[in-house]
């Protein structure tokens, strides 16, 4: 998979598609962390093992979901 763009306020970021469904946000050339999704019944929740606060991973992964549709 190709890497793609989002925008979230004035910030831009741009989404790595990682193996096993693993996704690194960098910001220019920092990286930023990596999120991944975790089902949660009917929905999906993101998560991640780095320091990031829930509501920008899970806007993130909202923007990656969007994405892919």
């Amino acid at each position: 998979m190709e890497s793609f763009e989002i925008q979230i306020l004035s910030d831009r970021f741009t989404i790595e598609p990682l193996e096993n469904g693993l996704y690194r946000i960098m910001e220019g050339e920092n990286k930023v962390g990596v999120i991944f999704p975790e089902p949660d019944g009917d929905l999906v929740k993101w998560a991640t093992q780095d320091d990031l606060e829930d509501g920008f991973v899970q806007q993130v992964g909202e923007l990656i979901t969007e994405h892919h549709i």
